[in-house]
């Protein structure tokens, strides 16, 4: 039997740092992944974003992810940024969460990296 996932992590690199590209379905299942990029990404550039943009959901591991990783970034004194698309489902879940309020949210990963 083979698990087909939605979810699919790339990377960018940009002046300056790295842009994680999540897309597809971020749960349980594929929030290991992310995590993993993250944490590979973070070891190589002193600023990272995170680019939800492409993501279609989001549960409460995912948020976990980031959480962990916006903690990391603070411990280690690296930047980290999530970049959401406004009105999307994946903002506003960051807002019912009060995550808008400790996470670095950007329109474009851009705003950060240049």
């Amino acid at each position: 039997m083979s698990f087909d996932s939605l979810f699919k992590v790339r990377f960018e690199a940009q002046t300056g740092g790295v842009v994680v590209i999540a897309s597809g379905e971020i749960d349980l299942a594929t929030s290991p992944d992310l995590r993993g990029a993250l944490l590979e990404e973070q070891a190589q550039a002193p600023k990272v974003v995170l680019d939800l943009r492409e993501v279609t959901f989001i549960d409460s591991s995912g948020l976990g992810v980031i959480v962990g990783q916006q903690k990391r970034s603070q411990e280690d004194g690296l930047s980290f940024a999530v970049a959401v698309e406004e009105g999307s489902s994946v903002e506003r879940i960051l807002n019912l969460s009060g995550l808008v309020k400790v996470l670095d949210i950007v329109a474009d990963p851009a705003d950060r990296l240049s």
